[in-house]
């Protein structure tokens, strides 16, 4: 019997293009060996082949980390702009304030008291005025 697997998830699912590999992915492999192999190659002879293969490794690292790198469904560069809005952008420390509802709704009655007396001596003036 033939078996076709089905993503338990949807949203995780990714076309795979070649090697298994998504777009992107094949992306930056073939960029981190276009830019790693003649850098080894021609760099071996002049720092040594140990050295040569360390910086290497070190350029192809950050290569293939924006390639492969997906934490809870995002990209590096998502990822990447997240952390410094989070780090840099936003504050860290929150003050955490409370709303007393008593004291919102008393100072909401003084004001419509405030109101109500101002109406109240306006209106008295108006007739104090009238029978002089």
């Amino acid at each position: 019997m033939i078996e076709v697997r089905i993503q338990k998830e949807i949203r995780t699912y990714k076309e795979k293009l070649f090697f298994g590999l998504t777009l992107r992915q094949l992306l930056c492999t073939i960029i981190a060996f276009a830019i790693n192999i003649p850098l080894y190659w021609y760099g071996r002879d002049i720092v040594g082949a140990d050295t040569a293969s360390w910086i290497a490794i070190l350029i192809a690292m950050p290569i293939f980390l924006i390639g492969y790198f997906n934490y809870n469904g995002m990209t590096f560069e998502q990822f990447l702009k997240t952390v410094i809005q989070q780090e840099l952008v936003y504050p860290q420390k929150r003050k955490y304030q409370t709303a007393n509802l008593f004291e919102v709704l008393i100072k909401a009655s003084k004001k419509e008291e405030g109101k109500k007396r101002a109406i109240f001596k306006t209106k008295k003036g108006k007739k104090e005025s009238q029978n002089s």
